[in-house]
């Protein structure tokens, strides 16, 4: 079986050959489908201390590279042009993914992929001029086509000799980067232990054997299986290292366990002990005494809630001795060698730790009710209960159903109520008209809720970005001074064209206030979606967007329904100075909204960021005033230059406070390394401030495995549930002098840029945003009480503080 495969690789071999040579060829005659750059991971390079540098490839959608050991293809490849006494590790590559066609195989890297290499410099470097760092790197890129490709990259560093003055580069990518390497076996997620052995047979010139993956999956968890039956979910998979004299064949895994789950369908999964056996034929030639045999195991775990986590790699290697004809089996010299150490022949399982790449934890065996709630499981029955035990219909009909009651919420309501009032002034004239106007709002808004879709599947939320909250904020104040009579709303020329035929509000105009509807809808009902964000990292991105579809249109529903029946507004009081005074109204109430969206820049970009954002506001407000002066009776070239004096006062305004006095990349930087920085507390609870810690894995572990209640607090700053929770629970008289009873060490993790390491720790809860609230108890790092999303009163969360220490309680002194 395995000599097949190896002629078939040969044959392979040659094909790819002569494919890159022509690849080349064309290669010469055309820019490159995929481009590659360095990211250091520091701003300079001190003698001696080792660096990482990120490699990362950008690539068209659909086109892909190819890992270390691609079977069929070419593994990218690097030549370091390194000074004298610097050198570079091995490659580090990110998880596979396995694609076969035709029968033929290729482990493929798509999705722009990172690969990282470790730089380590000579102890003697000087420090008097800067280090050049370029790489010459070849690879495939492949899709219906393959291109040979090569680029050449560098990198200066400067040189100093205090490492402490050295500060980190490119974080986000490379921590992600990280994050998506395999991880040792004993280090494993989920795991408790990931064990190679030698099977069936001894490696000799032309023998064949077994390699045996021995797992160990934890208690509560489960892994897919290698053929899953539900679409989206990762099969486990053995990826084996490059390795030329040996053959592999596919490895060959236990039956799975089939179950039904009610709305799901059925599932196939591994749990408990399980051998995965992968057969291998040696070559006739053998080189040295021995061979190191390893590769990657990738699945996917879930808990028995039915919360299924990342697709997750673990590391594995054998060192097998090569035995002679009359020379000792492999398990003889095995032993042997084990015995000369003193050494057990087979080591007990070792116990998943703390990685210290991301300072995360696997999650504990055994957890409370409420330590881990499934994604969009509710919290107390009832039509959300019903809806979740239907599966994928149920949860899109609750979709529907959340953008249906969207309309009703205070942020919508203004442009709700305004729309209404369109209707009611269209509701005397063509239905064709009326029916139109409803079908481009509804457009908008389910447009905007499939971008939000996509944005869900990648766990963001756009209040995460401070130009786009700024731009959100600029365009409801200008939406308000409309209201306001300051100016009126007109569609452009293209729109008008468009539209000829049909007055007052254009398409254009309705379509884009579908699009700003939802947008100022989940502002204020964002915090609750985090169920179903939760849901949505897990899922393939349609998958996503289609849950996002169906609440798009549920919130455009009434919209369509309204144009296409506007009699049905009968009730409505007729036309008249009414509508003037509730636009007027409605004016002011948006804003108040543009208040509310801009507060999460107070965090972003500082206080005197904010600042200088209401001195912009200034200048849009009179761009809207200039704006205004346009009357349609002028001619086309006094209108434009109104214009483009009003579109100019915007982009000179916003250029001089954001690209010159103000730099809004330089203060998201400032601002986050203030907030990221460590940071020990006051040591008092005066003026009923909470003495905050700067949370991290690390520092509540060793806090709560030092014998403290560690209380975490998952925040941000446009989490409106956040702000109710402080407001009702956690700054109250009875929860912080419970606190100071009990000693108990308060923690936050700010979620305002989207940190990736707080957004993995919110996905280890069920949680794709905050309000997240944990509670430790001494010696428990690996067992928190996870409190509900609104804490609701004071009395809660003392119970919960209460149930984490009842010894300290028990021993407190009574009055």
């Amino acid at each position: 079986m395995a000599r097949g495969i190896r002629i078939e690789r040969d044959v392979l071999a040659f094909l790819v050959a002569v494919a890159v040579s022509l690849a080349a060829t064309q290669t010469a005659r055309a820019a490159n489908k995929a481009r590659v750059e360095l990211l250091p991971s520091v701003t300079a390079i001190a003698p001696g201390e080792p660096f990482d540098v990120g490699l990362q490839f950008t690539m068209p959608k659909e086109w892909h590279i190819y890992w270390k050991n691609p079977i069929t293809g070419v593994a990218p490849k690097v030549e370091w042009h390194l000074p004298d006494g610097f050198s570079a590790s091995e490659t580090r590559f990110p998880l596979p993914k396995r694609k076969t066609t035709s029968g033929v195989i290729s482990n493929l890297l798509g999705n722009d992929p990172v690969l990282m290499v470790t730089i380590t410099p000579p102890a003697n470097l000087a420090t008097s001029k800067p280090v050049n760092i370029r790489g010459d790197f070849k690879w495939l890129v492949c899709k219906e086509q393959c291109l040979m490709e090569s680029q050449s990259v560098s990198t200066s560093l400067p040189v100093v000799a205090d490492k402490t003055a050295i500060k980190t580069a490119n974080e986000r990518v490379l921590k992600r980067a990280r994050r998506a390497l395999p991880v040792p076996a004993k280090r494993a997620k989920y795991l408790s232990a990931v064990k190679a052995s030698l099977g069936n047979g001894k490696l000799a010139p032309e023998s064949t054997f077994d390699i045996v993956l021995d797992v160990s999956i934890r208690k509560g968890f489960h892994i897919q299986s290698n053929k899953p039956l539900i679409e989206g979910l990762v099969p486990t998979d053995v990826f084996l290292n490059p390795n030329e004299p040996l053959f592999f064949d596919p490895a060959i895994f236990p039956e799975p366990k089939i179950r039904n789950m009610p709305g799901v369908g059925k599932l196939s999964e591994f749990a408990g002990n399980i051998k995965i056996r992968i057969p291998v034929e040696a070559d006739t030639e053998l080189p040295g005494d021995s061979l190191t045999i390893g590769g990657v195991l990738v699945y996917q775990a879930c808990n028995e809630q039915g919360t299924c986590f990342p697709k997750t790699g673990a590391e594995w290697s054998l060192d097998v001795p090569i035995t002679l004809a009359s020379g000792p089996t492999p398990g003889e010299k095995l032993a042997a060698a084990n015995d000369a150490r003193g050494e057990p022949q087979s080591p007990p399982p070792v116990a998943a730790e703390v990685d210290p790449q991301d300072g995360t934890a696997p999650p504990a065996q055994e957890k409370t009710a409420e330590s881990t709630p499934p994604a969009l499981a509710s919290e107390s029955g009832g039509i959300a209960a019903f809806l979740e035990s239907l599966g994928l219909p149920g949860l899109l009909l609750g979709c529907f159903l959340y953008g249906l009651v969207l309309n009703a919420t205070p942020c919508v309501l203004p442009l709700l109520s305004i729309k209404i009032m369109g209707f009611v002034q269209q509701a005397r004239e063509s239905r064709k008209r009326t029916t139109m106007l409803g079908l481009s709002f509804g457009v908008g808004v389910v447009l905007f809720f499939v971008v939000l879709g996509l944005l869900a599947s990648r766990g963001t939320n756009i209040l995460q970005f401070p130009t786009a909250v700024i731009a959100l904020g600029a365009i409801v104040m200008a939406l308000a001074l409309s209201m306001l009579g300051v100016y009126t709303l007109q569609a452009p020329s293209a729109a008008t064209k468009l539209d000829a035929n049909l007055k007052r509000e254009g398409l254009a105009a309705s379509f884009g206030k579908g699009l700003l509807a939802p947008v100022l809808g989940f502002a204020c009902t964002g915090p609750f979606l985090a169920g179903a964000f939760g849901w949505a990292t897990q899922q393939e991105p349609k998958v996503a967007i289609l849950g996002f579809l169906s609440a798009g249109i549920g919130m455009a529903f009434p919209y369509v329904l309204l144009g296409a029946n506007p009699n049905w507004l009968s009730f409505v009081p007729k036309p008249g100075q009414w509508m003037i005074t509730f636009e007027r109204i409605m004016g002011f109430f948006l804003l108040g909204m543009v208040i509310w969206l801009i507060h999460p820049l107070i965090t972003h970009i500082g206080a005197e960021g904010l600042e200088w954002t209401l001195g912009f506001f200034v200048a849009v407000a009179m761009a809207c005033w200039v704006l205004g002066k346009v009357n349609l009776m002028m001619e086309k070239g006094v209108q434009w230059r109104y214009r483009g004096t009003a579109a100019a006062i915007v982009v000179i305004s916003g250029f001089l406070i954001y690209g010159i006095a103000y730099p809004i990349g330089q203060a998201v930087e400032r601002e986050k390394a203030h907030r990221m920085a460590p940071s020990t507390g006051s040591t008092s609870w005066a003026y009923h401030e909470i003495p905050w810690k700067t949370w991290s894995e690390t520092a509540v572990r060793e806090t709560v495995l030092a014998g403290s209640v560690v209380f975490v607090d998952f925040t941000s700053a446009y989490c409106t549930n956040c702000k109710v929770n402080k407001k009702t629970a956690i700054y109250t008289d009875a929860a912080m002098n419970k606190m100071q009873e009990l000693n108990v060490v308060p923690f936050q993790a700010d979620f305002t840029d989207g940190d990736p390491i707080v957004f993995e720790a919110l996905q280890k809860h069920g949680r794709a945003g905050p309000p997240l609230n944990l509670v430790y108890a001494p010696g428990k790092p690996d067992q928190p009480i996870v409190l509900r999303t609104l804490l609701g009163t004071p009395g809660y969360l003392v119970e919960k503080l209460e149930e984490a220490a009842p010894d300290r309680l028990a021993s407190a002194p009574t009055s």
